[in-house]
């Protein structure tokens, strides 16, 4: 019984060990972004009030599917509602035809690659997602 009840917990501690770490999120941006983004500015990224860089080319944004942790942290911290909420919200935008900049949903290895090769481009991910990672570089960070 006492081996039984052993077992029982370290599974449970693998199991929760995953949920209750607090995983950073970090913004990121190709390294040849030299914007100064606040925490203001990348809310209007992804609210779509703000649609251009300074110097006046279009941005380029990428979110992660809405089941994504990462995201659920992101949407909450930064535009104050849930992913579910914030994809109406895009979904809404869409039919309404009131969209003016949407992101692009890919997978975080594919937001990293995106905004690797893209000037221009905006996502955000996990922040162990980007260690060792070049060619991007970091302008906020979610904890």
């Amino acid at each position: 019984m006492k081996l039984f009840s052993k077992s029982l917990f370290i599974l449970s501690l693998l199991i929760l060990a995953p949920l209750t770490a607090s995983a950073g999120v970090v913004v990121i941006v190709n390294e040849a972004n030299a914007q100064s983004l606040s925490e203001a500015d990348i809310k209007g990224i992804y609210n779509d009030n703000l649609t251009q860089w300074s110097d006046g080319s279009g941005i380029k944004s990428y979110d992660l599917p809405t089941k994504n942790s990462a995201r659920e942290t992101f949407s909450q911290k930064v535009l104050g509602v849930s992913a579910k909420d914030a994809a109406r919200q895009w979904a809404n935008r869409k039919i309404t035809n009131t969209a003016k900049n949407p992101p692009k949903t890919k997978k975080e290895k594919l937001v990293i690659l995106s905004v690797k090769k893209n000037k221009k481009a905006i996502g955000y991910v996990s922040q162990s997602a980007i260690e060792g990672k070049s060619g991007i570089k970091v302008v906020m960070t979610i904890d």
